[in-house]
C-alpha cells in the first residue's frame, strides 16, 4: 500500500525495519521532518530488537524461556495487554501462543532465510518430501485457544507465562508501533500532518490544508476489473492482511502460509487471500484483518455482526470474488475504484444488502 494522492506535497523517507519496508510521510519543513524520520526509523529498530522472535536476546525471547513471574518493559506491558484484549476480541481468533505451530510450518527464521532455504533445499528432499518439522502438539493437548496463556500483575509489569507457553506477537506489534509513533509525531513534535506505513499497516493523520490522503489497495487480481482501488481517508488506519505475500515450501512439499488458525494450529485454510480494513487505529485494523482472513467468508461477517464492528472492511476470494462489510453509502467516497460483488451495510445503519453480479 502506498500513497498516491495528497492536497500537498510532504517529504518522505524510507528505511527498512521490523523486516518490513517502512514508510514516513512527515509535511513540516525539512529539518524537522528529517529529524523526526530518524526518531521514527530508531522507534522501529529498538522494537524489532524488542519483540522479534529472530533476535537472540530479544526481550520476547527472553521471555519465552522464562519460567515464574518475571519483569518486563513498559512496552511490552502494554503490547500484552492490548493484546490480551484481542484476544476476547476475536473470540481467540488472534493468539500469540503459536510461535510453536509457526515454526513447525516452517517459519522458524526470518521470512527472506526461509524463501531462500526453500530454493536452495535439494530437488530429491524437494519431490520426496523428505525434511523433518518440529512435531505440532496435538489437538488434546493444545490449551484452550480462546483464553490468554499469560497472566499480567497489574500495576507492576509482572508476568507469568503458562508452562509450555511460547508468544509470538508478530500479528500485533507493527500496527502497535505504527499507532503509538504516528500518535507521539503528532503531540509532541508537532507534525500537522504525516503518514505512516509499516508494510501495509497505516496510519494518517492531517488537517484543514492536507485534508485526504488517498492509499492504493494492490490486489492479487490486479488485472480483474473492480480487484483493484484506494482508499480514501482523512485520519485514521488502514492495515491490510493476507495469504500470499508470506507463502513458502513446506519440507513435505505443501505450500503454506503465516496465518496459522488457533483452531488447528496449522495454516488456516480460507477462501480469503486478502483483506484491508479501514478504521481509527492501526492496531484494531491489523487484528480485524487477520481475524476475517483467517475466519472466512461466512465466519468473517458473522463475527463482525456479533460484535456490532464499525470498521469497513474489504476482502478478496480465491474465486476472484470482491466482498465489502462497512458503511455502504460511504463506499465510493473512502474505497474508490471498487465495485464489489457482495455488500454487507453495518448492524444498525439498514438491512444487510448482498449484491451479487
Amino acid at each position: 500500500m502506498s500513497r498516491t494522492a495528497q492536497a500537498a506535497c510532504p517529504l518522505r523517507f524510507q528505511f527498512y525495519a521490523m523486516n518490513t519496508d517502512i514508510e514516513v510521510q512527515l509535511t513540516a519543513d525539512r529539518e524537522q521532518a528529517e529529524h523526526a524520520a530518524s526518531l521514527v526509523q530508531n522507534w522501529f529498530e529498538t522494537q524489532e530488537r524488542r519483540f522479534s522472535r529472530f533476535v537472540a536476546g530479544s526481550e520476547l525471547n527472553r521471555l519465552n524461556k522464562s519460567k515464574g513471574w518475571v519483569p518486563v518493559s513498559a512496552a511490552m506491558d502494554e503490547v500484552l495487554s492490548l493484546a490480551y484484549g484481542c484476544i476476547g476480541q476475536t473470540e481467540g481468533i488472534f493468539q500469540p501462543g503459536i510461535s510453536r505451530a509457526l515454526r513447525a510450518s516452517g517459519y522458524d527464521i526470518s521470512f527472506e532465510k526461509v524463501q531462500q532455504r526453500a530454493f536452495r533445499r535439494p530437488l530429491l528432499k524437494r519431490l520426496l518430501g523428505t525434511e523433518q518439522s518440529e512435531p505440532v502438539r496435538s489437538l488434546q493437548d493444545t490449551p484452550d485457544y480462546s483464553r490468554p496463556t499469560w497472566i499480567q500483575q497489574e500495576g507492576s509489569r509482572m508476568v507469568h507465562l503458562d508452562p509450555g507457553t511460547e508468544l509470538d506477537l508478530g500479528g500485533i506489534v507493527k500496527g502497535w508501533a505504527v499507532e503509538r509513533i504516528a500518535d507521539w509525531l503528532q503531540r509532541t513534535m508537532n507534525i500537522p500532518a504525516g503518514m505512516i506505513n509499516a508494510g501495509g499497516d497505516v496510519q494518517v493523520w492531517g488537517t484543514a490544508h492536507h485534508p485526504h490522503w488517498t492509499l492504493e489497495v494492490t490486489s492479487p487480481f490486479s488485472l480483474k476489473r473492480g480487484m483493484t482501488g484506494a482508499v480514501r481517508l482523512q485520519q485514521g488506519a488502514v492495515a491490510t492482511s493476507g495469504i500470499t505475500r508470506r507463502q513458502w515450501q513446506h519440507g513435505n512439499g505443501r505450500t503454506v502460509h503465516h496465518l496459522i488458525d488457533p483452531r488447528t494450529m496449522e495454516p488456516a485454510d480460507t477462501d480469503i487471500l486478502q483483506c484491508t480494513v479501514m478504521g481509527q487505529h492501526a492496531s484494531q485494523c491489523e487484528i480485524t484483518a487477520k481475524t476475517v482472513c483467517i475466519l472466512g467468508s461466512v465466519e468473517a461477517v458473522r463475527w463482525l455482526n456479533r460484535h456490532y464492528d464499525r470498521h469497513d472492511v474489504l476482502w478478496m476470494t480465491r474465486d476472484g470474488c470482491l466482498y465489502f462489510r462497512g458503511n455502504t453509502a460511504a463506499l465510493a467516497e473512502r474505497w474508490p475504484g471498487f465495485d464489489p460483488d457482495h455488500r454487507f451495510s453495518l448492524i444498525g445503519q439498514g438491512a444487510e444488502q448482498n449484491k451479487s453480479k
